[in-house]
C-alpha cells in the first residue's frame, strides 16, 4: 500500500496522518477475505480514470487516497457480517451499508473533506437509490463517482465465494448495462476508454 500512495501530494494527508491511514488500509487487508489487492486495484483503475479525465495532480492523489481508502469503515463491523460466505440477512445487509460513512469519519480525522466525501459517497447510485444520503446524479462528487465505476469492475472481475470472476470484457458490457440506473454514464466511457484503450464517443466536460 505505501508505494501505491506516495509520494504524499499537499492534497493528500498529512505525514501523520498519511501513516495511519496506511496502517489502517494494511489492517483491513489482513482482516476482511477478498481485500487483498482489491483497494490497490481500485486506486490504481480511479487514479487511471482521473488522468483520463485531465483532472489536475492534486486531484488524482486525492481519488487515489479515498479510492484505497474507500472500505475501511468495515473495519467497524463485526467480523461475522463482514467476512460472511454466503448471502447477507436484510439486518446484516443494513449493517454493512454503514461502513461508508462509518468510513468517512475515520477518514475525515486525518484527511481534508474531500476526500472523506469521496468516501462516503462512493456507493450512491447515479439515479439516487444508493447510501448512505440517496444523492443522484452530479450531486454525487465526481471522485464518488468514479471509485464507485472502478469499484464494481473490480468486484466483477475478482472470485469472491458467492460468484466466480467474470472476464474484462464481460465485466465491461455489465458496467455499460448499469450506465444511467448505478453507475454514471459519462464515468463510464472514460473508463471503457482508460482500460480498453481509444475509441472515439462524444462527451461533455463531466462536473468538476
Amino acid at each position: 500500500m505505501d508505494a501505491l500512495l506516495n509520494p504524499i501530494s499537499p492534497e493528500a494527508p498529512s505525514p501523520e496522518g498519511a501513516r495511519t491511514l496506511r496502517q489502517l488500509a494494511a489492517e483491513l487487508e489482513a482482516r476482511i477475505p477478498g481485500a487483498t489487492g482489491h483497494s490497490r486495484r481500485v486506486a490504481r483503475y480511479a487514479a487511471g480514470v482521473a488522468r483520463h479525465l485531465g483532472l489536475p495532480r492534486e486531484r488524482v492523489a486525492r481519488l487515489r487516497w479515498a479510492a484505497a481508502l474507500h472500505d475501511i469503515g468495515k473495519l467497524k463491523l463485526p467480523p461475522r457480517v463482514v467476512n460472511k460466505p454466503g448471502p447477507l440477512s436484510e439486518l446484516e445487509y443494513a449493517m454493512v451499508r454503514r461502513h461508508a460513512a462509518i468510513g468517512a469519519r475515520i477518514v475525515a480525522r486525518f484527511a481534508d473533506g474531500e476526500l472523506a466525501a469521496i468516501v462516503r459517497h462512493h456507493h450512491e447510485r447515479f439515479d439516487g437509490s444508493g447510501y448512505p444520503d440517496g444523492l443522484a446524479g452530479e450531486r454525487i462528487p465526481l471522485g464518488a463517482r468514479v471509485v464507485a465505476v472502478a469499484d464494481t469492475f473490480d468486484a466483477i472481475t475478482s472470485a469472491r465465494p458467492y460468484q466466480p470472476a467474470k472476464r474484462h470484457h464481460e465485466a465491461l458490457e455489465l458496467l455499460a448495462d448499469e450506465a444511467g440506473t448505478q453507475l454514471d454514464p459519462e464515468v463510464v466511457a472514460v473508463f471503457h476508454d482508460f482500460f480498453a484503450g481509444p475509441r472515439e464517443m462524444p462527451l461533455r466536460v463531466l462536473a468538476r
